[in-house]
């Protein structure tokens, strides 16, 4: 061994003991009783401590769920790692959430310890919560309050002779209903958007996804015209979560179309590592400049107005695949062009 090769070896653990202790990563060390021998500082900084306090303690003095550690023991008794969610008590009695894992520390043939780490997802969690409110909004009282309106349109309608007066009463009842099924829209994308946390990617065909799309979205849209050829058998990486995006693309070149005939046209293009649908519309197209407000990527203004929630569903859950979604002709007056590029499976 060479004097710089036995000046690395001596460094090493004051290398990795440094790193342990300014990683920003909350961690913790027990020994193998599982009693605490050490706890980083964003640790100390996340449950509140001093380490005086937690030193030679059982972790299970800052678990906020006693079931959640034994579980924990049980799989570190077995020799097995542990990773799950958990929930912490701070100094201050807070209860905060996380996902983390544990394992051995195992060196010269025997466990000599073990180390935790952990990711606060207490903000997550406060999402979730309040994302659920919001939902059981949309589901009961939004409606509640949606169809006691039309109620009382109807109720006047019947009572009105005069024919303008009626003709205005039968677009307000039409805005209601289409009201009703916006919020119910909005449920139904909200909850996917909560799938999409906890999914992973897997070989979807491409080809056979369009077809069954595209008839799905024909049957609520008659008058529309769908055109395409033969898709390519070619398969993406994604997961349940994409038939949602391709029919609410399929859906928006309809909805915010107002020629005579509406007509979508569907195409698929495959090189050696992505594959790129487009999904062509002859409606209004969309203004240049306006291309990342129609995906919620920008604050909509009373000037400028994005075209929904369906297509920054779309944005979001396809970033989550590594892939893209654009428009490619903003500006141009025969209709809009929004593509969509996911990588090959």
């Amino acid at each position: 061994m060479t004097d710089s090769d036995a000046d690395g070896a001596k460094l090493m653990p004051e290398m990795y003991r440094w790193g342990f202790k300014h990683t920003a990563t909350p961690a913790l060390i027990t020994d193998a009783s599982l009693a605490i021998r050490d706890i980083n500082d964003s640790g100390l900084e996340f449950i509140g401590y001093e380490f005086e306090e937690l030193e030679g303690q059982s972790p299970a003095a800052i678990s906020a769920d006693d079931s959640i550690y034994g579980e924990i023991v049980e799989c570190l008794q077995r020799g097995e790692s542990w990773q799950g969610t958990f929930k912490l008590l701070t100094a201050d009695g807070e209860v905060v959430y996380g996902q983390g894992s544990t394992s051995a520390i195992e060196f010269d043939g025997a466990v000599q310890g073990y180390i935790a780490v952990f990711t606060d997802t207490t903000e997550e969690r406060r999402y979730r919560d309040a994302s659920e409110v919001l939902g059981r909004l949309l589901r009961h009282d939004l409606r509640n309050e949606l169809n006691l309106l039309y109620g009382h349109i109807q109720r006047a309608e019947d009572h009105i002779d005069d024919a303008e007066a009626r003709e205005s009463l039968q677009l307000a009842k039409e805005g209601l209903a289409g009201l009703s099924q916006k919020s119910d829209r909005a449920r139904d994308l909200r909850e996917g958007l909560e799938r999409s946390w906890n999914t992973e990617t897997e070989p979807i065909r491409l080809d056979l996804l369009l077809q069954d799309c595209i008839v799905n979205v024909d049957t609520k849209h008659p008058d529309a015209v769908f055109e395409y050829d033969p898709f390519p058998p070619v398969r993406v990486a994604a997961d349940d979560l994409l038939s949602i995006v391709i029919e609410a693309m399929l859906d928006n070149g309809i909805d915010h179309n107002n020629a005579e005939n509406p007509r979508v046209t569907v195409d698929v293009d495959v090189d050696d590592d992505t594959v790129t649908l487009r999904i062509s519309d002859n409606g209004p197209g969309v203004p240049a400049g306006q291309e990342d407000l129609v995906f919620g990527r920008e604050e909509v203004d009373p000037l400028h107005h994005g075209t929904g929630i369906s297509l920054f569903f779309a944005d979001t859950v396809v970033a989550s695949y590594g892939g893209n979604i654009w428009c490619d002709n903003a500006g141009s007056d025969e209709g809009a062009r929004f593509c969509l590029s996911l990588p090959r499976a």
